[in-house]
């Protein structure tokens, strides 16, 4: 019959709260630090996307294999309308899909602003569908409020958001898209 020893190490030495702690605390700290460039970002995504689609209404009131003029360069549409019609050629010959770019901007836009007005994290917003925007009824007043679902996630729980009208902006801008 052997003896057992006790473990050298104690519990508190495998305990990772207080790693985890402070992880949380750097990560916190660094969204506090960027929380004021966040307008920044939101004002240059949306300018991206005025300008994309600014570029599109150029090309698209441009003749075929004509030229348009578009924030200070000059463009020639191309001659064939094909299965990508949104092409047109810089100056220097360079092919350049116009409606790829407005596409991008689009989106980027749309995932900043969806991100910002509700908090969620990334995988969340992947998540989301048309199915997520619910209605509620107030049962005091009647009124109907629209929420936002929100799938389970790192919590494993589920959550309901109220959709402000910047946000119903947003999502009814990504409905007509």
């Amino acid at each position: 019959m052997t003896d057992s020893l006790p473990c050298p190490a104690s519990a508190a030495d495998a305990s990772t709260s207080k790693h985890e702690k402070r992880r949380k605390a750097k990560m916190d700290q660094r969204t506090r630090e960027r929380l004021p460039a966040l307008s920044t970002v939101v004002r240059a995504a949306k300018a991206h996307w005025t300008e994309a689609r600014e570029g599109m209404d150029a090309l698209q009131v441009a003749p075929l294999g004509g030229q348009f003029t578009f924030r200070g360069g000059t463009y020639t549409r191309q001659k064939k309308d094909s299965s990508t019609p949104f092409r047109a050629y810089d100056e220097s010959g360079r092919r350049i899909h116009l409606g790829l770019l407005e596409e991008r901007a689009f989106w980027a836009w749309a995932t900043i602003e969806f991100l910002q007005h509700t908090g969620v994290r990334i995988e969340e917003m992947l998540e989301a569908s048309h199915h997520a925007l619910i209605q509620y009824k107030l049962p005091t007043s009647g009124d109907i409020v629209p929420l936002l679902q929100v799938a389970p996630s790192k919590t494993d729980e589920e959550r309901l958001l109220l959709v402000s009208p910047e946000l119903a902006d947003v999502l009814s801008t990504v409905g007509r898209h």
